[in-house]
């Protein structure tokens, strides 16, 4: 997304300019791990295969267990998230006594089928039948985390479901907000983004107001993708008493559970919600 704004800054100014791209604005290297190549003292990880849909999509997840595991996490991550690129994520968890369910969307990864707002919402409905069905883990014993566009999956669940509980990492309050924060302010007279019904329908904010369950929200002060305000806006609208905001001051919009901080803050977010 951050991209996105760059393009359009580029596209305005470019008649009167001249941009200089280096490097590091091409090469964007990123961590990869497979269920193979994962090592750990005590945790393991394995690929599993869960089917959802009336056409029985088959969607790639991983299954992160820790032999004494004190909750079991449903994880849905951003908009770029790939299983195979989830190192950072995958490191972190294995840090932490939880057991853990991740997801390829559909059309990502080696999950089939196309992306869309209705087939992802479905998926995760399906996700937290397949820990109740395969696993045997109650929706009641599980947490729904969310990063970024995963924050809109994470709450759509959290909906319908007596979770456990909730994290929020760098989330979004809703598109329109979001599409204010992806075009700086002086583009904003000559771009404007037009987002397809079904994502303008996404509301956080409304969500987060009929919220029944604990919620930890982690956010970074620097994030350029969802800025903390959106995050300060939905600590402030969650109605329940056992919430929190974790602040990485120099925090961006990934990376924030390698941060001993936040492990830290989820540790205590896990002994606390029962």
């Amino acid at each position: 997304m951050r991209t996105l704004g760059l393009f359009l800054a580029a596209m305005v100014l470019a008649s009167c300019s001249s941009i200089q791209i280096d490097e590091d604005d091409v090469f964007e290297p990123k961590a990869s791990i497979t269920p193979e190549t994962f090592s750990h003292e005590t945790a393991t990880l394995e690929e599993v295969t869960i089917y959802s849909g009336s056409d029985s999509l088959a969607l790639n997840a991983w299954w992160l267990t820790h032999p004494d595991a004190e909750a079991t996490v449903l994880f849905f991550g951003g908009q770029g998230f790939y299983l195979v690129q989830s190192a950072p994520y995958v490191e972190a968890f294995a840090d932490l006594p939880v057991n853990v369910l991740m997801v390829d969307y559909r059309g990502y990864g080696k999950s089939e089928g196309e992306p869309s707002v209705a087939g992802l919402k479905q998926d995760a409905g399906q996700a937290l039948a397949y820990l109740e069905e395969a696993q045997g883990i109650a929706p009641a014993s599980v947490i729904v985390h969310g990063h970024s566009l995963g924050s809109f999956v994470a709450l759509h669940l959290a909906e319908g479901q007596d979770l456990r509980g909730v994290v929020l990492e760098n989330p979004v309050t809703n598109v329109q907000d979001w599409s204010r924060s992806l075009i700086p302010w002086f583009l904003r007279l000559f771009v404007s983004l037009d987002f397809a019904e079904a994502l303008r329908a996404e509301n956080n904010t409304m969500r987060i107001q009929a919220l029944e369950r604990p919620v930890l929200i982690v956010a970074g002060a620097e994030d350029d993708v969802a800025p903390l305000s959106m995050a300060e806006t939905l600590h402030a609208e969650a109605p329940v008493e056992q919430k929190a905001l974790v602040v990485v001051e120099d925090g961006g919009h990934n990376g924030l559970m390698a941060r001993t901080s936040v492990r830290d803050a989820y540790r205590t977010f896990i002994g606390r919600v029962q």
